[in-house]
């Protein structure tokens, strides 16, 4: 399928009402922080595997 430029409909965005442009920010600040907590928690996760591992001695290998 083509389109020429001449027949194509022209796109204007329709500009966001500022407490929308706000609600936007904070979703994804809100998001951002979610997933910092998410990957946080993984790492505390990972890093009380290994210690407990190493004092039972089974030792895991988490860098590979």
């Amino acid at each position: 399928m083509q389109v020429s430029a001449a027949n194509a409909a022209q796109y204007t965005p329709r500009p966001a009402a500022s407490s929308e442009a706000a609600a936007a920010i904070v979703d994804l600040t809100q998001l951002a922080v979610a997933q910092t907590n998410a990957k946080a928690t993984a790492a505390a996760g990972a890093a009380l595997s290994q210690a407990t591992g190493e004092l039972t001695g089974v030792l895991v290998n988490i860098s590979a």
